[in-house]
């Protein structure tokens, strides 16, 4: 739209994405059964293609003729963009065979061949194509072996299997490009270096991976075990490294090296009470997964950065990839300066406001890891007759987060944690300050030392200056050296954007345990459905994500509020509010 009473300005463009996207698959498929056993198999070629391209036209300057939206109404020369976003060709061959004995032994294995044009370079080398297998197997001990009359079910497995992948359209082949700038002399056209460099030898990415498992049932089924122990190692993974820019460049593209998880699941399924109207049913479910970065490309420093940031902005906590630690440990240049002498907290002290703060390190140290401990739930049924009640918690323990609203809601004092200290029922200390006979009653005593030298203006006039090998400020309040510090300056500074130092009113392991789902539900009996011409009729009423029986999040955030769902994302930005479903379901069978 335009302004003024000629409508002068205004602006009108239109713009275009298309995909296309062809598949195409043919499979030969073969079964045989002969005596005890039963093979089988496939043999399967696939064709992928893909293109995206994007077109955009715009009016420039105005409008020559207010109101009327179309292109050549454009004052200046029309504005174009236009360019293919993405083509992509892959071609494929897949094969499985599968074996299985008496029905007690059971065999899988696998084969795939890509071919992927994402993975060519320009003078046309490159690894393009990439082959991966797997097999698998399970063994039913309960139809070989005569097993006890408890042991209801009894099989085992194991896996293996290789996974191969490329990467988007036109990130390994480096290109110009093409600049435009306007002079007195008409236009000048250039050509721009790209500021990230590809690999010129990239790599597939690769994942091994193996699992063990049990699933074994008991007394007639009430009791069901299942348990499994996996361990997979990612090489080559792909992924761009910051690199000095005075080199030219910022970014690298490279195989990234060896990344690591391990770790066991367990479930497991019971009904201690069942009768011919009641049954009662509890289970169980706990995971556990540990990651290491076993090895990272020769280029990188010291680590790789993933989300956040270490050292910038107010952000101060990055997670990051660095050898011999878990993928996704938070390091920040912000926690408290040590004192090596004592082990305390340095504080840094403001003679002209009276007041002291941390001191940050200034060096990248490692926080803690966002991996949970471990992940559980717990479900527990009561039926009677026709009416089932169902509760399920959901549980997390472990890990770190960092929340943003609650370290500058805290500096600004608006939330809980910035009332410690504010007033003698929230701790602070009382006192009649010799600098101007008010008396205050929101100070505290923090915990840390002032550095030799530090000097401390007194009501006289005079400067104290504090003695060689540090003096803590509850040492210097006993001598009468120093006032207790105002608990606003000090939640500011403790978590300002300038200032802060990573702490818990922001900073914590993220524990909690969710009331997530409740449901009450009935079952009609046949002669109420069957007057209403129906063969079944069950109501049901749940709810979820009702409560937090347990968390720990400052100032009771909501635990669940860590923003997207990146594998290395640890920040809640914002004071997401707690939202409860409930629903009514009604389902009739005809």
């Amino acid at each position: 739209m335009g302004s003024g009473y000629a409508n002068e300005g205004g602006s009108y463009s239109m713009s275009q994405y298309t995909k296309e996207q062809t598949n195409l698959n043919a499979t030969f498929n073969a079964l045989k059964n002969f005596e005890d056993w039963t093979i089988g198999g496939f043999v399967r070629g696939e064709y992928y293609n893909n293109i995206e391209q994007y077109n955009y036209l715009s009016t420039n300057g105005g409008l020559i003729v207010p109101g009327q939206y179309f292109i050549n109404n454009s004052k200046e020369n029309v504005g174009y963009d236009g360019y293919i976003s993405g083509q992509k060709r892959m071609y494929s061959i897949a094969s499985q065979f599968s074996a299985s004995w008496a029905d007690q032994v059971f065999v899988d294995v696998t084969g795939r061949n890509d071919w992927s044009s994402s993975l060519v370079y320009s003078d046309g080398h490159g690894t393009f194509s990439y082959f991966y297998p797997s097999i698998s197997g399970s063994w039913l001990l309960h139809n070989t072996f005569n097993l006890p009359e408890w042991i209801s079910f009894m099989k085992v497995r194991g896996s293996w299997a290789q996974v191969g992948n490329d990467t988007q359209p036109y990130i390994i082949n480096t290109a110009y490009s093409i600049g435009t700038s306007a002079t007195a002399n008409g236009k000048v056209y250039s050509l721009e270096l790209p500021s990230t460099v590809y690999d010129s030898n990239l790599k597939p990415e690769r994942k091994n991976a193996w699992e063990v498992g049990l699933d074994w049932r008991f007394v007639n089924n009430r009791i069901n075990l299942d348990f499994a122990y996996y361990k997979e190692n990612t090489y080559d993974q792909i992924m761009s490294i910051a690199v000095p820019y005075v080199s030219g460049i910022s970014n690298q593209y490279i195989n990234a090296g060896n990344i690591q998880n391990q770790g066991i699941e367990i479930a497991l399924n019971t009904v201690p009470f069942m009768n011919n109207d009641w049954k009662w049913t509890i289970d169980f479910t706990y995971t556990k997964n540990n990651n290491k970065i076993v090895s990272l490309h020769e280029n990188v420093a010291d680590y790789i950065s993933l989300d956040g940031s270490v050292n910038y902005g107010n952000y101060r906590i990055g997670s990051v990839a660095k050898v011999g630690e878990s993928y996704g440990i938070l390091m920040s240049d912000s926690k408290k300066a040590i004192d090596e002498a004592t082990g305390l907290p340095i504080l840094g002290w403001s003679d002209t406001r009276r007041f002291a703060y941390y001191r940050r390190s200034g060096k990248a140290e490692v926080v803690g890891s966002l991996i949970p401990d471990f992940l559980g739930s717990i479900g527990t049924g009561i039926s009677y007759k026709n009416w089932n009640l169902r509760a399920l918690l959901d549980m997390r323990f472990g890990g770190y987060v960092a929340s943003y609203g609650s370290r500058y809601g805290t500096a600004y004092g608006y939330t809980e944690k910035s009332l410690k200290y504010s007033a003698p029922e929230y701790g602070g200390m009382t006192w009649t300050s010799k600098f101007d006979n008010i008396t205050y009653s929101d100070g505290l005593i923090p915990d840390g030392i002032l550095l030799a030298g530090t000097k401390i203006k007194q009501p006289d006039g005079t400067y104290y200056t504090v003695t060689e090998g540090g003096e803590t400020y509850q040492s210097l309040y006993d001598k009468g050296k120093i006032e207790p510090t105002h608990a606003s300056t000090w939640k500011y500074f403790t978590n300002s954007w300038g200032n802060g130092v990573v702490n818990d009113d922001w900073v914590s392991e993220l524990n909690y345990i969710s009331l997530r789902e409740v449901t009450l539900s009935y079952k009609l009996p046949q002669s109420v459905a069957q007057k209403m011409k129906a063969n079944s009729m069950n109501l049901s009423l749940t709810g979820r994500n009702l409560a937090y029986l347990l968390n720990n999040m400052p100032n009771g955030e909501n635990p669940e509020a860590v923003r997207g769902t990146s594998a290395s994302e640890f920040r809640v930005r914002t004071f997401s509010p707690f939202t409860a479903n409930y629903m009514l379901t009604i389902n009739i069978g005809f």
